[in-house]
């Protein structure tokens, strides 16, 4: 069940309750209330979902690009990796980066290139990076295709993100606390009609 069928569900479910005319409003909260945690639960669920999936996106891009897809665990290749790595750290200037790169290309040395490459990508050495990617067609689509994805890093995505993953809060509990809900949710539907739930206050201690 995707995002759209999830909350289609969930206000069907909302409605049902709301129209019952056998259920007290006492019975109408709570029900509502447990409709909401569910729904919300399942939300959250779909939501991380799509961030393990955009992470996983993001490290088979970068290993495509920068690394070994491999699964082969080499012992020589890995050291070959590591300092490959170890050499592209030091460099610390454009200049320096392209002339290393010259070098290993010249050298045939793919893993010094890449590493290199991805040094020049963390430091946004646009032109050392273009000379990589000149003769790497399959580079410069990996490229494209990560710069198409998300950066789930940007807090303004995160913000909108979370936000499509919210369920609309259930009649009766407009502009309440969520801790209202929640409490609802608890509640035994054979009980008596409960007094007024205590929630935290935003002004610190409780309020009614």
């Amino acid at each position: 069940m995707n995002r759209d069928q999830l909350i289609s569900t969930y206000q069907q479910q909302l409605a049902r309750i709301q129209g019952n005319r056998m259920y007290s409003d006492h019975a109408k909260k709570v029900l509502s209330a447990q409709a909401y945690k569910k729904a919300q639960e399942g939300l959250e669920t779909l939501r991380q979902a799509e961030l393990d999936s955009l992470a996983r996106q993001r490290t088979q891009l970068q290993r495509r690009m920068f690394g070994t897809t491999s699964t082969v665990s080499d012992p020589s290749a890995v050291v070959s990796r590591r300092d490959a790595a170890d050499r592209a750290a030091k460099l610390d200037d454009p200049r320096e980066a392209a002339t290393a790169l010259q070098r290993a290309e010249r050298d045939g040395d793919t893993v010094l290139a890449q590493a290199i490459a991805a040094r020049a990508s963390e430091w946004g050495w646009t032109d050392v990076l273009d000379t990589y990617a000149a003769d790497r067609p399959g580079f410069v689509r990996d490229v494209e295709e990560w710069n198409a994805l998300p950066d789930a890093d940007d807090i303004a995505w995160k913000l909108g993100h979370t936000a499509q993953f919210i369920a609309p809060t259930p009649p009766g509990f407009d502009g309440t606390h969520l801790a209202s809900i929640d409490w609802y949710a608890q509640q035994n539907l054979d009980s008596d009609e409960p007094v007024t739930p205590v929630v935290p206050s935003i002004f610190g201690g409780e309020a009614a």
